[in-house]
């Protein structure tokens, strides 16, 4: 398998995973909000995650996309001889902004919402 096509079919990935956030975003529908979370906070959770997604939406699309093209947006000959960071420009900058936000998500999320989290004892 070419790595060219597996970057290619990853950016795109990454371009369907932004629309789709963002759709989850505009409308408050999606397979994202398809969760088993109790009656109590499904409200307040699903409120948190749009907001969420109205983030990662974007980044995500952007930063995919840029990816797609960055090959064509500064050549293929500075991205041979450019050095690994300049050559994963797009990739790298999309994990700086992502990771965190999905870090910072997952934590502000068990901490608002840890009474309902907590396993029953048997």
């Amino acid at each position: 398998m070419d790595p060219n096509n597996v970057n290619s079919f990853m950016s795109l990935f990454m371009v369907f995973i932004g629309v789709m956030a963002l759709y989850s975003a505009f409308t408050g529908k999606g397979p994202v909000f398809n969760n088993d979370y109790p009656k109590a906070m499904k409200e307040d959770a699903n409120k948190m995650l749009r907001k969420f997604c109205w983030y990662i939406g974007p980044v995500t699309l952007i930063t995919g996309g840029l990816d797609y093209f960055w090959p064509r947006i500064v050549g293929e000959e500075v991205i041979k001889n450019g050095g690994f960071i300049l050559s994963q420009l797009p990739y790298l900058l999309s994990m700086a902004l992502s990771i965190p936000a999905i870090v910072v998500y997952l934590v502000l999320f068990r901490k608002r919402f840890k009474q309902y989290l907590k396993k029953k004892k048997a």
